[in-house]
């Protein structure tokens, strides 16, 4: 089967003929997620809106209530930004000792019809 979807490598590796290497659907679909999720909300020039005030949730006091309202907006970027996946859970764990929010989503990428799960870490800077 060929690939239906490819990025470029996030981690912008070189392939032998020093080209960037591709990552092909699910590879370049966790790209997309992590970008959604890593972006700066108005740090994209052209796109002002892209990804998600995240990180004004991150330096409120930690609870169970800040987990969910990251949870909800983390939801909402991925269905305007990524209209590939389905997200089937969401996970938002605080971890109080590391002052950090583990994250932890399962998704279905819809053509592909394969279910994968991505993990991050989410904390103020």
């Amino acid at each position: 089967m060929d690939s239906v979807y490819s990025d470029f490598d996030i981690e912008m590796e070189r392939q032998s003929d020093g080209d960037v290497k591709r990552d092909i659907d699910v590879a370049a679909i966790m790209n997309s997620l992590t970008n959604i999720v890593t972006t700066l909300q108005g740090s994209r020039r052209m796109v002002p809106e892209f990804a998600t005030d995240l990180w004004a949730l991150l330096f409120e006091p930690m609870s169970t209530e800040v987990a969910r309202a990251l949870g909800s907006q983390l939801l909402e970027a991925i269905k305007t930004w990524d209209n590939r996946v389905d997200v089937t859970a969401v996970t938002i764990t605080p971890d109080y000792d590391q002052n950090q929010y583990n994250v932890s989503m399962t998704f279905t990428i819809k053509p592909l019809r394969v279910t994968e799960t991505i993990n991050f870490v989410l904390f103020s800077q």
